[in-house]
């Protein structure tokens, strides 16, 4: 098998996640999320800079690198936030919703069953061939 037959290809580009209804986990007809994966390029700039991070203050002798639940949380946020490029059919009182990043952080901050949904789709690499 030639291994450039194995490239996730839709990483770059993205990939459509329909979105599950939270309590049926049936598709809601019309609702999709974009999504980059995590062999993209921003994927990778994203781990980099967290890694650069830790690393910085390790190495000014600061060995307990502190981290908290806050931390972790609006660092999983931010992540999906930059990995989501579009959406489709999100309305949000009776209007359409435009997807921009303001939005997108407002919609996973107050309904955490989707950003649950994006961050499994975007970490299943099957995703993205």
């Amino acid at each position: 098998m030639d291994l450039n037959n194995l490239k996730p290809t839709r990483a770059e580009e993205g990939a459509v996640m329909e979105v599950l209804h939270p309590d049926t986990e049936e598709v809601i007809e019309g609702m999709t999320v974009t999504l980059l994966g995590q062999d993209s390029s921003v994927f990778k700039n994203l781990k980099r800079r967290k890694q650069n991070a830790m690393l910085t203050r390790m190495s000014k002798g600061k060995k307990a690198v502190s981290m908290d639940a806050d931390t972790l949380e609006r660092d999983a946020l931010d992540e999906v936030v930059a990995l989501t490029v579009d959406w489709k059919g999100f309305e949000l009182d009776g209007k359409k919703l435009s997807f921009n990043e303001e939005n997108a952080r407002m919609v996973y901050s107050e309904h955490e069953w989707l950003m649950q949904q994006a961050q499994e789709f975007v970490a299943n690499r099957s995703n993205f061939f």
